[in-house]
């Protein structure tokens, strides 16, 4: 089903983790820092992922780190302008609430509202990066979906 029933606020929950622990890794592993958000550089590596030995596995590890911040910015870029700036302020400069609301020129309440459309348009994009380079068996899905009980 293309529009799948998402729970936004689990969603962007998930993206804020994603953003505070495994991003970190990501950008140690591809010698990589936050600012390098705001402007990928991909290197045409092929997609999918090789088999080898324990230097390959290595290599490939930071190819794959590579290729999933290259994924993180390039979502982030081709989110609609204000989830843009709202992503790159918090993620890729570090700003804090307050500083979120002046650069946006938000009220905190407004940039609260905005926050989780940021979150999940980010999910959406982000999906999109990772399954064009062949990587969805190695990077989780940040989407959660609702689970529906059925009552008999």
């Amino acid at each position: 089903m293309l529009f799948q029933d998402v729970d936004r606020e689990a969603t962007a929950a998930k993206v804020i983790e994603f953003f505070d622990k495994p991003l970190d890794h990501y950008l140690a592993m591809s010698g990589k820092h936050r600012a390098d958000l705001r402007s990928p550089v991909s290197d045409g590596q092929p997609k999918g992922t090789p088999q080898g030995n324990a230097t390959e596995d290595r290599m490939l590890a930071i190819w794959l780190a590579n290729q999933i911040v290259d994924c993180v910015a390039l979502a982030a870029q081709h989110c609609s302008d204000r989830a843009q700036k709202y992503l790159l302020g918090k993620y890729a400069d570090r700003l804090d609430g307050r500083g979120l609301t002046e650069q946006l020129n938000f009220s905190a309440a407004t940039l609260s509202r905005h926050q989780l459309d940021a979150l999940n348009e980010f999910a959406d994009r982000f999906e999109y990066q990772v399954i064009r380079r062949g990587l969805q068996n190695e990077v989780p899905d940040l989407h959660v979906k609702n689970e529906k009980i059925v009552q008999k």
